[in-house]
């Protein structure tokens, strides 16, 4: 393991391979939109598998178990345009091949590489009940991060469609690793104090943005008046490692492993952010099962397990970080004017004031 140029990550269902190296073929036509991309310049290196290989050649025997790697293939896993993208890279061998799983960044993220290096090494490895995929290599030249492939469902596939015990299941076990995670993981990375989150660029957009649309304005103006008011009773914790992006669609449930991916904006925060992250993404995911209460036995487990493990105060805090995601979730929603967004949009305010207010909003 070094600064080559590999990461690891579950990216969800592939694509059609686009591309593969066998001494035939190059890059395929479909790939065009992707190497368009110019704020990730080092994609179209990634991409294409002659170029790729010759990066790739001085680590290869890692990964191959010192045979020769006969073709390269990638599936395209998600792009995320002047972002990154996640690819999944097959290797073949003659006596098989290993599939990993890759991230193009647009800057150097050689800090994720080393963080999730030191996360694995404090007790959440390829053995550990919790764990995070194996950092197996970064390559700066190419900004690509490398990683195991985990294999397994992931939780937001079992609230979405698995039976009420599965479901439980999924809740406790994605409770206990948040919890573990903020006791055990190092605390690397900018650090995010609670009496900051309302002053974020992001939080100061939200209310004005929504109530623009005379349809909310009361509403909006009425949760951003309640969330100033929970903020100033935050209740002082300590701040521990922040995983940043916790939902349930980067939780694997293996066979007595469960693993999280997607560290990049890994930092230093109060633990109620990550809770009240998991939770609000369990209820937008209620909303498309057709109704926002449709999740309420997994989030109270959710909830109930992790404030039983977790450090003690969670709660008392967790209501301001839960309602101010509700806000920035209605206006992902109203900018997205996707299918039933008006009606995603006022759900999601009237959460966030159930919850500041202790009541269910009409």
């Amino acid at each position: 393991m070094g600064l080559w140029e590999p990461v690891m990550e579950n990216a969800g269902q592939a694509a059609e391979p686009f591309g593969h190296l066998d001494g035939r073929e190059e890059i395929m036509p479909d790939c065009v939109e992707l190497l368009s991309d110019l704020k990730l310049p080092t994609l179209a290196e990634v991409l294409d598998p002659i170029s790729f290989a010759r990066y790739f050649r001085g680590v290869s025997l890692k990964f191959s178990g010192g045979e020769a790697i006969e073709e390269i293939e990638f599936r395209v896993l998600r792009h995320v345009a002047g972002q990154r993208c996640t690819l999944e890279i097959r290797l073949r061998t003659p006596s098989g091949g290993q599939v990993l799983i890759g991230k193009v960044f647009r800057k150097d993220r050689i800090r994720v590489f080393d963080f999730m290096t030191e996360v694995h090494q404090a007790g959440f490895g390829l053995h550990d009940e919790f764990s995070i995929p194996e950092p197996l290599a970064y390559l700066p030249s190419l900004r690509l991060l490398l990683q195991e492939r985990v294999e397994g469902p992931v939780a937001e596939e079992i609230f979405w469609a698995g039976d009420e015990a599965s479901q439980a299941v999924a809740a406790e076990r994605s409770a206990q690793w948040l919890a573990r995670f903020h006791a055990q993981a190092p605390r690397r990375g900018e650090v995010s104090p609670p009496d900051e989150y309302l002053n974020t660029k992001r939080m100061r957009e939200c209310a004005p943005r929504i109530a623009k649309d005379a349809r909310f304005t009361l509403k909006v103006d009425r949760l951003h008046d309640r969330l100033e008011e929970a903020a100033a009773a935050i209740r002082p914790l300590e701040l521990c490692a922040g995983h940043g992006a916790y939902r349930p669609d980067h939780v694997i449930l293996c066979p007595g492993r469960t693993v999280v991916f997607d560290l990049d904006t890994h930092d230093v925060a109060d633990p109620a952010r990550d809770v009240a992250r998991f939770l609000v993404a369990l209820r937008r995911l209620a909303l498309k099962l057709g109704s926002i209460r449709a999740l309420d036995k997994p989030y109270e487990i959710f909830l109930q397990t992790y404030l039983a493990a977790g450090q003690p105060g969670v709660e008392t805090n967790l209501r301001f970080f839960e309602a101010a995601a509700y806000l920035k979730r209605a206006k992902r929603i109203l900018d997205g004017r996707g299918a039933h967004w008006r009606e995603g949009t006022e759900a999601m305010l009237d959460e966030g004031l159930r919850v500041l207010e202790g009541a269910t909003t009409p």
